[in-house]
């Protein structure tokens, strides 16, 4: 329900700000050649496993996808990188920036973390907190997060090719987000103002 009915509201409250953010951050979905593109069924099928096995990359950057099997990280001799929507591995999972304004424990921002078979479990790499205004959202923390995320990632796809990974730890507790559910937000937006 949250996602059908507050989502798209959410969507129409923030464009403008999401506009300004993508701007002042020079995003940019066409920032890439269409040709290099390279379409796969599942990044767990057996056509991304060929693949991987083809090209042998060094680095492997993950972004927005379902979990990856252990078939497919160690089908090749490579290091899987991933961005993570939080701070791990407090808030592993999904949606970490609005779950720390729930929770006004400053922990508001991105991870970038080597990938393993877990839920945003792997080793961090990097972590940064983001900046937010009073008109951001539930939607806008996204485009903060991917701004922060793209340079913390070119950092780590760096260190990477030069074998100089350092994985960092700190002493957060590991737990799992999902979606909020539409009461939930209804009742966190009208008492403490999270949007």
């Amino acid at each position: 329900m949250f996602r059908i009915l507050i989502v798209p509201l959410l969507n129409i409250e923030t464009r403008e700000r999401v506009k300004d953010i993508i701007k002042n951050n020079q995003l940019n979905k066409d920032d890439f050649k269409k040709e290099h593109l390279i379409r796969v069924p599942s990044v767990n099928s057996e056509e991304c496993i060929n693949l991987l096995k083809e090209i042998q990359p060094k680095v492997v950057v993950v972004q927005g996808t379902r979990i990856i099997s252990k078939k497919v990280l160690n089908c090749i001799d490579a290091t899987f990188i991933n961005t993570h929507a939080g701070i791990t591995p407090l808030y592993r999972g999904i949606h970490g920036a609005y779950w720390s304004k729930i929770n006004k424990d400053g922990h508001c921002g991105v991870s970038v973390h080597l990938v393993d078979p877990g839920i945003d479990t792997g080793g961090i790499l990097y972590q940064e907190n983001i900046e937010t205004i009073p008109q951001d959202n539930f939607i806008s923390y996204t485009y903060l997060q991917l701004a922060k995320g793209i340079e913390l990632m070119k950092l780590a796809i760096q260190d990477a090719l030069n074998d100089d990974l350092k994985v960092i730890t700190n002493d957060l507790a590991s737990k799992f987000r999902t979606h909020p559910t539409i009461w939930f937000y209804i009742r966190n937006r009208i008492f403490k103002g999270v949007k």
